[in-house]
C-alpha cells in the first residue's frame, strides 16, 4: 500500500510541476504584454477614468465565462481547457499588433479576458484536484509562486522590451509564448478527472441545460454559508489590487520621469515576494494553521504599505515599499485560498472555483476603473492613497469573522 501512496504522490507532483511551469511561462509572457498595454492605452486615452474603463471593462466578459468554464473544465477536462485557453490568448497578442484606435483595443482585450479565464479556472481546479487533504496550502502555494515568479521576471523584461522595440514588438512576443505554453500544456499535463469525456460542443450545450449555470454554481459556491461571502469579497479585494498595481504603476513611474526600465523593476518588486515566499508561507500555514493572523497581517502590512507608496518619489523608496506590500499579501493571499480550498472540500470543485475565479475577474473589472476616476479627481497619488485606505478598513471585515476563520485551523499534528 505504501508504494501505491509513494506512486499517486509522484504522479501528483508531476502534474503540480507540470501546471506550475505553464503558468510560470504565461504570467512571464501576459506580464510583459501589460506593461506595455498600460502604456499603450494611455497614449490613446483621453483622460485617466476612460483608460480605467478600457483596461477594466474586458475582464467583464471573462467574468461571464468564468462560472460556465467551472463546469465546462469538468465535463470537456481540465487538460483541454487550459490548452484551448492559451491557444486563444497567443492568437489575441497578433490581434493587440494589430491595434489602430481605443476600439479596436477594447475588443482585442475582450478576446483576451475570455480565453484567459480558461487558462486560470481550468488550471486553478487542476491544483485543488491534485492537493493532498492537509497540504492545500503547500500546493497551492507551490502553484502561485510559479505564477508570481513569471509576473516577477516579466515586468523588467517588459521595461527593457518597450525601451528597445516600442509599444508593438511586445504583444508579438506574449502570443508567441502563448502558443509555446500551449504545446507544453497539451505534452505534459494529466487529465485526473477520467470521466472528462465530452466534446466540446456537448460540453458546452450540457454545462446550461443540465447544469442550469449560472444558478447552480452560485447556489453551490454559497452553500457553504458566510464564510462564502467572507472568502468572495476578499477574492474580489485580490483582484483590484492585481488590475490596481498593473494599470497604475506604469503611469505612476512614468509621471515622475522614470525610464520604463526603472517602471519595470518598481513593478517587480510589486511581485517578488509572492515568487520567492509564497511556498514557504504556504508549508508555514499548513504546519501552524494561522489563518487569522496570516490574513489580517497581509492587509495591515498591504494597505499600509500602499499608503506611504502615495507619498514617495524616489525610486528606490518606491521598491522597498513594493516588496512591503507584497510581502503582506502573500500572507493574506495565501490564507484566503487556503481557506477557500478547505471549506470547499465536500463540494463540486469545479462549479465552487467558477464562483472563486469570478469574484477575482469582479476585482480586475473594478480595480482600473477605480483607479482610473480617482486620478481624474485626486491625481495618481490620491488614487494610491484611497487605495491603502480601502485595504485598511477590509480589517474590520476579518476582525468581525474571528471565529468564523479559526474553525478551518486544524491543530498542528
Amino acid at each position: 500500500m505504501r508504494h501505491h501512496r509513494l506512486f499517486r504522490m509522484q504522479k501528483r507532483g508531476q502534474t503540480l510541476f507540470a501546471l506550475s511551469a505553464v503558468i510560470l511561462i504565461y504570467a512571464f509572457a501576459t506580464s510583459i504584454m501589460q506593461y506595455n498595454l498600460a502604456l499603450f492605452t494611455d497614449s490613446l486615452a483621453s483622460n485617466y477614468t476612460l483608460f480605467g474603463l478600457v483596461m477594466g471593462l474586458p475582464w467583464f466578459f471573462s467574468l461571464l465565462t468564468d462560472m460556465p468554464v467551472g463546469a465546462f473544465a469538468d465535463r470537456f477536462g481540465r487538460k483541454r481547457t487550459i490548452v484551448l485557453g492559451l491557444l486563444g490568448l497567443g492568437a489575441s497578442g497578433f490581434l493587440f499588433y494589430m491595434v489602430s484606435g481605443l476600439f479596436q483595443l477594447f475588443w482585442a482585450l475582450v478576446i483576451f479576458g475570455a480565453f484567459e479565464g480558461l487558462l486560470t479556472v481550468a488550471g486553478m481546479a487542476s491544483v485543488i484536484a491534485t492537493s493532498p487533504a492537509g497540504k492545500e496550502n503547500q500546493f497551492i502555494g507551490g502553484y502561485s509562486g510559479a505564477s508570481a515568479f513569471g509576473y516577477f521576471i516579466g515586468p523588467l523584461a517588459g521595461g527593457v522590451a518597450v525601451a528597445w522595440f516600442g509599444d508593438r514588438t511586445p504583444f508579438l512576443i506574449f502570443g508567441a509564448v502563448c502558443f509555446a505554453a500551449a504545446g507544453i500544456a497539451y505534452i505534459f499535463i494529466r487529465e485526473h478527472n477520467r470521466r472528462a469525456q465530452e466534446t466540446f460542443f456537448r460540453a458546452v450545450g450540457n454545462i446550461f441545460t443540465k447544469d442550469r449555470l449560472y444558478s447552480a454554481e452560485l447556489k453551490e459556491f454559497f452553500s457553504a454559508g458566510r464564510l462564502s461571502v467572507f472568502v468572495g469579497f476578499f477574492m474580489l479585494l485580490v483582484g483590484m489590487w492585481s488590475e490596481f498595481i498593473w494599470a497604475m504603476e506604469p503611469l505612476f513611474a512614468k509621471s515622475i520621469n522614470t525610464s520604463p526600465v526603472m517602471g519595470g523593476v518598481i513593478l517587480s518588486a510589486f511581485i517578488a515576494p509572492f515568487a520567492f515566499l509564497d511556498y514557504p508561507v504556504g508549508r508555514w500555514i499548513d504546519r501552524t494553521q494561522k489563518r487569522f493572523f496570516s490574513i489580517l497581517l497581509g492587509l495591515v502590512l498591504g494597505g499600509g504599505g500602499i499608503v506611504l507608496f502615495s507619498f514617495t518619489s524616489h525610486p528606490y523608496a518606491l521598491i522597498s515599499l513594493a516588496a512591503l506590500v507584497s510581502t503582506g499579501f502573500v500572507f493574506f493571499y495565501v490564507a484566503v485560498n487556503g481557506l477557500f480550498d478547505s471549506f470547499s472540500d465536500r463540494h463540486r470543485r469545479g462549479y465552487m472555483t467558477g464562483v472563486w475565479q469570478s469574484a477575482e475577474d469582479i476585482g480586475f473589472v473594478i480595480g482600473p476603473i477605480f483607479g482610473g476616476v480617482a486620478a481624474d479627481f485626486l491625481g495618481l497619488r490620491g488614487a494610491f492613497l484611497i487605495f491603502g485606505a480601502t485595504f485598511l478598513l477590509s480589517i474590520l471585515w476579518v476582525l468581525w469573522e474571528r471565529k468564523n476563520i479559526r474553525k478551518y485551523e486544524r491543530r498542528p499534528a
